[in-house]
């Protein structure tokens, strides 16, 4: 039976997302798609969410996901972490939340981004941030789908969606039993 899996990685200026496909039957794990989403920067901060609320709705339900995972909010980031980031990240992870949870009438997983990192690492080493795009292509044996920019640079949503593919891949291994958790 094939199941599909959800990876949402998610901010107030880009959100990350993932489709795979689990063959529960195989356990072979296969990549359908990925891209990201750039909320609306116009608008009062309730405008912004409703207009976000309604494409990631949208995505969810055209993609019709048996499972949800989304990368957890972190409470604090070294040189970034002032009150109105955290507050405008965890409206929108939460609007986010909000949405799958509509959708799959109960709560998505939500994963720590160190978790996700030692649940995909290769090695001993911790992978950095820049290098889940080719982790990620590594474990799905697949050609990393980089969007580059007019001067032929990785666009930074690129990483995004590593991010959006790196949670879906956390939680497709985590339900194939290909890393130890519950299921």
């Amino acid at each position: 039976m094939i199941k599909r899996i959800m990876g949402i990685d998610c901010s107030s200026t880009t959100i990350g997302y993932c489709v795979l496909n689990w063959d529960t039957s195989t356990n072979k794990i296969n990549f359908v798609n990925a891209d990201y989403l750039k909320p609306i920067k116009v608008g009062t901060i309730i405008e912004r969410i409703v207009d976000t609320r309604n494409k990631i709705s949208k995505i969810i339900k055209d993609n019709q996901p048996d499972y949800i995972g989304i990368e957890e909010i972190i409470s604090f980031m070294k040189g970034k972490s002032t009150a109105k980031t955290i507050i405008m990240l965890t409206t929108f992870n939460r609007m986010v939340c909000l949405c799958a949870y509509d959708y799959l009438n109960k709560s998505p997983e939500l994963f720590n981004v160190m978790t996700i990192r030692h649940g995909l690492k290769v090695n001993k080493l911790l992978p950095k941030k820049e290098e889940i795009p080719e982790l990620t292509a590594h474990h799905l044996n697949i050609k990393f789908p980089y969007e580059y920019n007019k001067k032929n640079k990785i666009k930074p949503e690129s990483y995004d969606k590593a991010d959006g593919i790196a949670v879906a891949l956390y939680y497709a291994f985590k339900l194939s039993g290909k890393i130890k958790g519950k299921k």
